[in-house]
């Protein structure tokens, strides 16, 4: 999940770009959502975990114990995991039932922001305690174990809105923060170490990372652009840089992927197009002015995030006939922060 920001220039607005959603075409031709989905907020700035679930029942609501910073789902959709300041906790699919992950030895956690991989076989979270301290990556597998800890090379950003991390197929991290002198770099981490990856650094702004199936894309001043990787057994094989070409002209600073479907939007300049990409197509879903979070859920629907509100997009009749049909299926908000689908419990 993606958190706005204000530190791109205003003057610059989003392109027009499409989605290609989470379905699956019948032999009568026609297209059918897979699942229906529940969804899970992180509400009240963190102090409250809700459920909705979209044309059902009234949501249920679970008071978090002390303030949620995201939450991210686990594959099949039953679990999820909460990072909250101090701990990560594992829970079901109606947000209850919690239980709290041992943090790694010798690590005090401030957790700031987690990221799954397409197949949410790893979750990542991003530790920035401020103060200059290092940052550090704490990665899970799927069943909740521990897969790897990674300490941040200096130096480390102001800020841990910054750090923008993803997660590969291959279940490693890669992060691109501001470099020292201008620029951004690239940093890769996995069970075998860290290594930055862009020596010297990229002349490229790099705003956010996102996968959208197996490829990495970056959000940079010129557009939203293919990072070419190649992933080794250590990260002495890894080697990065930026694609010549644009895979889409948008300019954004905020990027949301799932395994077919990329979304860009562009935080701090007002209300701005969310556009959907699925490789080929482009589209723009709504116009948010204060879009929080965005998950592209597998009942073919995209669920967009405000402060207040949580919008349903309908991507396949977005893709194949221009109408969204927005739907608000969650008004009653207060400074919602973090969104995931979920399946019913």
């Amino acid at each position: 999940m993606n958190r706005p920001s204000t530190n791109h220039p205003a003057r610059h607005r989003l392109a027009p770009l499409l989605l290609a959603p989470l379905l699956l075409t019948a032999c009568t031709g026609t297209t059918e959502p897979q699942l229906s989905a529940r969804l899970g907020l992180v509400n009240l700035g963190g102090a409250e975990l809700r459920t909705v679930t979209p044309g059902g029942v009234a949501s249920d609501t679970v008071q978090a114990a002390s303030r949620a910073a995201d939450l991210e789902v686990l594959p099949g959709g039953s679990q999820v995991m909460v990072a909250f300041r101090d701990h990560i906790e594992l829970r079901d699919a109606s947000l209850g039932s919690a239980s709290t992950l041992a943090a790694p030895a010798g690590l005090t956690p401030c957790y700031v922001r987690l990221r799954a991989s397409p197949a949410r076989d790893r979750i990542a979270a991003l530790s920035d305690c401020g103060s200059g301290a290092a940052e550090q990556l704490v990665v899970y597998r799927s069943d909740a174990t521990l897969a790897f800890i990674a300490t941040l090379p200096p130096p480390t950003p102001s800020s841990s809105d910054l750090s923008r991390f993803t997660v590969t197929t291959n279940q490693a991290v890669w992060l691109a923060r501001p470099a020292t002198g201008g620029g951004s770099e690239l940093i890769r981490a996995d069970e075998n170490g860290v290594q930055v990856v862009t020596n010297p650094p990229l002349s490229a702004t790099v705003y956010d990372l996102a996968m959208r199936g197996g490829a990495m894309y970056a959000a940079t001043d010129n557009g939203v652009r293919q990072v070419n990787f190649t992933e080794g057994t250590t990260t002495t094989s890894a080697t990065a840089a930026l694609s010549q070409a644009t895979v889409m002209s948008t300019l954004a600073n905020r990027l949301y992927g799932s395994d077919r479907l990329l979304g860009a939007w562009l935080s701090g300049a007002g209300s701005q197009g969310l556009t959907v990409w699925d490789g080929t197509r482009t589209g723009v879903a709504a116009y948010p002015s204060d879009l929080r979070d965005l998950t592209f859920a597998p009942d073919g629907n995209a669920y967009a995030l405000t402060g207040t509100a949580l919008t349903r997009l309908d991507t396949v009749l977005g893709l194949n006939q221009g109408n969204w049909q927005p739907t608000d299926v969650a008004s009653n908000l207060n400074d919602a922060r973090a969104v995931t689908w979920l399946t019913a419990p």
